[in-house]
C-alpha cells in the first residue's frame, strides 16, 4: 500500500509540527457531537496526549497516514458519548484502524458503548484500547472483539489477572521520541503502549489486508512481554445473531439484534450463530461466524473461526484465576426463584432498577443463557466452592461491583446458601395462586409481599426498593 495503512488517534489532538510527515487530517467533536476541522492550536495545550500516541505509531510504522479526532480537552478529560460519533466518522471515511488510549470505567457507560463497539467492529473496524491506569476493568479495552493493552512495568499488582480485565497484550510503554532535536521519554502509561501495538497491527495489515480481529487480537497477544491466558472470551461481542434451537421463553430482551429466516438466506446479515443442541448446529456450516453453544455437549468437533464461548469457557476462567483477595467486601443477596416464574427478566430488570440508583449490582444466573441477556453465568458449585467464590471476588474487585445478586433454583435453595451461609438478604419467590410471594429473610426480621404472577417493572422496583433499604439501613447503622 503506497499510502501506508490509515490510523485513526482519537484523543486530544495532535501538534503535527513535532511528526516529520504531519497528519492527513484533523477534526473535532463539537459540543452537539458534531464532526468539525480542528483550528485549536495544540501549541497551547498544557497535555501533548495525543501528539506522543502520533509519535510513538510514527516511530513503529513510518508510512501511516495519522488522522486526528479531538474528543479530549488540554487536560485529557472529555466526554464518552463524543466516541459515538468519532466511530461514525472513522467508518463513514473508511478510517479501518482506531487508536484509543482513553476510556472508562464507569459500569453505566458499558451497555451504550458495547453496542456501539460491536456494530463497528462487525463491519470490519479494528480498534485498539488502553485499559485503565487505575488497574480496574475499563471500556472499551475490556471487550472481547476490542484489542485490549496494558503496560509492561506497572507499579499495581495485577499482572496475573489480565484475563479478567479483557487484557489481550502487556507491552512497553516508555519509548524514546524526539521534540525539537531533543530526545524524550514517554511515561509509564497504558496510554503509550497502545499506540505501539497500533503500530505493529498497522505493519501487519499492510502485510494482509484480510486479517480479521479475531487474528489480530492472537498476534498482539503474541507481542506480549507477559504470558496471557488465549481463547477465554467473555460473550459479549454479538450485534446480530442467528439464534438456533428451543430457547427458554421470557420477556427479557437479548443484549443484541436478532436475525430470522433460513440461513442460507440471512447468514450476510449475522456476525454470530447462537445454538441450544448438537443436532441444530450440525445443519450448519459456521465458517467464520463467532459461535457462542448454550448446550452441554463437547463441540471440539465443530470448526469456529470466529470467537467462540461455551459452558467450559466460564470454567476455564474460574481454573485460571489467580486473584487472592480477603474475601468479599460487599453486600451478598441470594434470590432463589421457583422454575415456572420468568428469572431473566427480573434479574435484567433488577440489575437496570440497582444501575438507576447509582448501583453496580454484579448479577449471576447458573443458566448459560444467562449471558444473552448481559448477566454473569456461573457453573454449579458443585466441589471446590472457594476457587469459585475467588473467581466471584475478582469480578466483584475488578468491575468495581456495590453488590453480588445471585441467582439460584428454588428448589435447591438450602444447598447454595451454605457456599454464602452469610449472605446479606435472602429472597425466595414462588407461585401462591394468583399471585407470586415474595419473602425477604435478613438480619434483624422477614418481611412478606405479594406481587403480581405478571411480575413487572414496579413489582421488581419494589424487590429492590427493599433490599436497597435494608442494606443502606445497614451501612447508616
Amino acid at each position: 500500500m503506497d499510502k501506508g495503512i490509515r490510523i485513526a488517534i482519537i484523543d486530544n489532538g495532535i501538534n503535527e509540527l513535532f511528526l516529520k510527515k504531519g497528519i492527513e487530517k484533523s477534526i473535532a467533536i463539537d459540543e452537539n457531537g458534531i464532526c468539525i476541522a480542528d483550528t485549536k492550536d495544540i501549541d497551547q495545550q498544557q497535555f501533548q496526549h495525543g501528539t506522543n500516541c502520533a509519535m510513538i505509531l510514527e516511530k513503529y510504522c513510518s508510512d501511516c497516514q495519522l488522522i486526528s479526532i479531538r474528543i479530549l480537552d488540554e487536560n485529557g478529560k472529555g466526554a464518552i458519548k463524543s466516541i459515538y460519533p468519532a466511530l461514525k466518522w472513522c467508518y463513514k471515511n473508511e478510517v479501518r484502524l482506531v487508536n484509543l488510549s482513553l476510556g472508562t470505567v464507569d459500569f453505566r457507560d458499558c451497555e451504550k458503548l458495547r453496542c456501539l463497539i460491536n456494530k463497528y467492529v462487525t463491519k470490519g473496524m479494528i480498534i485498539i484500547a488502553a485499559t485503565a491506569n487505575s488497574g480496574f476493568v475499563s471500556y472499551p479495552a475490556s471487550f472481547t472483539n476490542v484489542i485490549g493493552v496494558a503496560t509492561t512495568d506497572s507499579p499495581l499488582d495485577y499482572c496475573k489477572d489480565y484475563m479478567q480485565m479483557g487484557i489481550d497484550t502487556v507491552v512497553p510503554s516508555v519509548h524514546t521520541i524526539k521534540v525539537c532535536d531533543t530526545e524524550l521519554n514517554t511515561s509509564l502509561s497504558n496510554s503509550y503502549a497502545a499506540p505501539y501495538i497500533s503500530a505493529l497491527i498497522a505493519n501487519k495489515l499492510k502485510e494482509d489486508s484480510t486479517f480479521e480481529i479475531k487474528k489480530l487480537k492472537t498476534y498482539a497477544s503474541e507481542q506480549s512481554q507477559l504470558r496471557i491466558v488465549k481463547g477465554i472470551f467473555e460473550p459479549d461481542w454479538v450485534y446480530r445473531a442467528y439464534v438456533l434451537g428451543i430457547r427458554t421463553i421470557s420477556r427479557a430482551k437479548y443484549y443484541f439484534e436478532t436475525v430470522v429466516g433460513k440461513f442460507e438466506e440471512v447468514q450476510e446479515e449475522i456476525d454470530t450463530i447462537i445454538a441450544f443442541s448438537m443436532s441444530d448446529l450440525e445443519k450448519l456450516q459456521v465458517g467464520n461466524k463467532n459461535l457462542i453453544y448454550i448446550g452441554k455437549e463437547d463441540i471440539h468437533k465443530i470448526n469456529v473461526q470466529g470467537f467462540f464461548w461455551s459452558r467450559k469457557t466460564r470454567q476455564q476462567q474460574i481454573v485460571n484465576n489467580h486473584y487472592r483477595g480477603n474475601g468479599l467486601d460487599v453486600p451478598v443477596v441470594i434470590l432463589a426463584i421457583e422454575t415456572a416464574i420468568d428469572s431473566f427478566y427480573i434479574l435484567t430488570e433488577l440489575k437496570k432498577a440497582f444501575a438507576d440508583g447509582g448501583y453496580n449490582a454484579y448479577t449471576i444466573g447458573m443458566e448459560p443463557e444467562c449471558v444473552l441477556y448481559g448477566l454473569e453465568y456461573m457453573p454449579e458449585p458443585v466441589t471446590d466452592h472457594e476457587a469459585w467464590k475467588k473467581f466471584i471476588e475478582s469480578q466483584v474487585f475488578y468491575k468495581q461491583s456495590d453488590l453480588v445478586i445471585w441467582c439460584v433454583p428454588l428448589e435447591d435453595r438450602d444447598k447454595f446458601l451454605k457456599v454464602y451461609s452469610d449472605c446479606d438478604v435472602e429472597i425466595s419467590l414462588c407461585n401462591e395462586g394468583e399471585n407470586i410471594l415474595a419473602k425477604f429473610s435478613f438480619e434483624g426480621g422477614k418481611v412478606e409481599k405479594k406481587i403480581s404472577q405478571l411480575i413487572d417493572r414496579k413489582d421488581v422496583e419494589e424487590i429492590y426498593h427493599t433490599i436497597e433499604t435494608k442494606l443502606t439501613e445497614d451501612e447508616d447503622g
